[in-house]
């Protein structure tokens, strides 16, 4: 499935969080928005799950227009939201939010069939399946909250900050783990304050200033242009 977005424009309290911006992702891309805090990285991600909506400009999934229905069906169509922070539910098991990633379905055959998938991929997970959320780790509520959004069996996978807050070794992990999503053919579009993680995992990639692209190419060329070096790579 092919995402397009066609001069995107977000309003937050009349101040412009994103002034037109138009890109498209191929169907099993794995694309990653780079930028500043406040460039408009997570209000894009939030405008296409419909957690928000646009000012303006259109948000398509192949020819089906998403930015004028709720999120609710924009999950059902196959985009999932993994959101920066987490936001897990921490007094519920760690099996008990994986089932609630599962919500749009009444199949209970697939529903266990994607809970062992999701536990094969994370085994901590499934060592921790009747632990609360709020006593994992870090990187064990991230996991959590990427295998969640797994459940809904997402075409488009929408993953806001991963990386934040997490020691090296579990952020190589939770990379790896990306790839092979992206590589078993779910689309992957990633912001990551962590730029060069992003450009070393997409294969391309937006850079976003201030509500709007400013620069866009194969993720390996950026990672090479001097601008993203000094501004985003500190080299």
């Amino acid at each position: 499935m092919k995402l397009s977005v066609d001069n995107l424009r977000v309003n937050y309290h009349n101040v412009a969080a994103l002034k037109g911006i138009s890109f498209e992702v191929p169907d099993g891309a794995f694309v990653t928005l780079i930028g500043s805090n406040g460039a408009g990285k997570s209000t894009t991600l939030r405008a296409i799950s419909g957690l928000v909506k646009p000012g303006s400009g259109e948000i398509r999934l192949d020819d089906q227009r998403i930015d004028t229905i709720g999120a609710d069906r924009i999950l059902k169509l196959g985009i999932a939201h993994v959101p920066e922070g987490r936001r897990i539910f921490k007094d519920l098991t760690v099996e008990e939010n994986l089932r609630l990633g599962a919500y749009i379905y009444r199949d209970t055959d697939r529903i266990e069939s994607d809970l062992k998938e999701i536990f094969r991929r994370f085994p901590r997970l499934q060592e921790r399946r009747e632990q609360h959320a709020r006593t994992l780790s870090g990187g064990e509520q991230q996991m959590l909250s990427i295998g969640r959004a797994l459940m809904a069996r997402p075409k488009i996978l929408l993953l806001d900050e991963p990386s934040l807050g997490l020691a090296p070794i579990i952020v190589q992990e939770i990379g790896g783990i990306l790839r092979e999503i992206n590589a078993q053919g779910v689309t992957v579009i990633l912001v990551e304050q962590n730029a060069d993680l992003a450009l070393q995992l997409a294969d391309h990639g937006y850079v976003l200033e201030t509500g709007v692209i400013s620069m866009e190419d194969e993720a390996r060329r950026l990672a090479n242009n001097e601008h993203v070096k000094k501004a985003y790579l500190g080299i």
